[in-house]
């Protein structure tokens, strides 16, 4: 369930336009007691059924990011109140993390960076033989795509581990976290 704060009432039933003029440190946002406090605690959930405790902090932001080699994890800030999701809507036709799943997935797509860097995963020969350098060269926007590449697991749209080492790791991370996946099957299978 969604709480407004007391504030809210102060912008919540403006026009777009209105919003638009605000600064984002005055919408006075927080994640608990919005929708995303749930789904940052599914999340930890999941990594725990996996035997994984590390809870690496979630803060509002402008955009989906784990900060390069930081294990935090930046969530959009309007995902934390539903009027800021209509206005996102509105002038960018979606909101990425909009849902519950497409939320859920992206979080564990960012916990899978948030891993790699507190435990320095990309140091490691292994990491690099799987994944790759971690200094190649990236470009989030410009990358070459193979739609029907097997050597990557498809989790985001856009085949988007194959954007960079990092993001397969990351892609590939979500994949075994995603709870009832027969992963190992579709990778048998040929699947991705």
């Amino acid at each position: 369930m969604v709480t407004q704060n007391s504030s809210d009432s102060l912008w919540a039933n403006r026009s777009d336009e209105e919003l638009l003029k605000i600064r984002i440190c005055d919408f006075n946002l927080e994640i608990e007691g919005s929708e995303l406090a749930p789904r940052i605690d599914k999340l930890y959930k999941e990594l725990e059924s996996k035997g994984i405790f590390f809870k690496p902090t979630c803060y509002l932001t402008t955009e989906w990011l784990c900060p390069d080699k930081i294990p935090m994890i930046g969530i959009p800030f309007c995902l934390a109140h539903p009027r800021l999701k209509q206005l996102e809507r509105n002038m960018m036709l979606e909101v990425e993390g909009g849902t519950e799943t497409t939320c859920i997935q992206l979080l564990r797509h960012e916990m899978g960076h948030a891993i790699n860097y507190a435990y320095r995963l990309y140091r490691r020969t292994r990491w690099r033989e799987l994944f790759g350098p971690f200094s190649t060269e990236y470009n989030e926007h410009n990358y070459y795509s193979r739609p029907y590449s097997k050597q990557y697991v498809l989790h985001l749209p856009d085949n988007y581990a194959q954007a960079h080492p990092d993001e397969d790791f990351a892609e590939t991370f979500s994949v075994w976290l995603t709870p009832n996946l027969d992963w190992q099957k579709n990778i048998k299978d040929g699947a991705r």
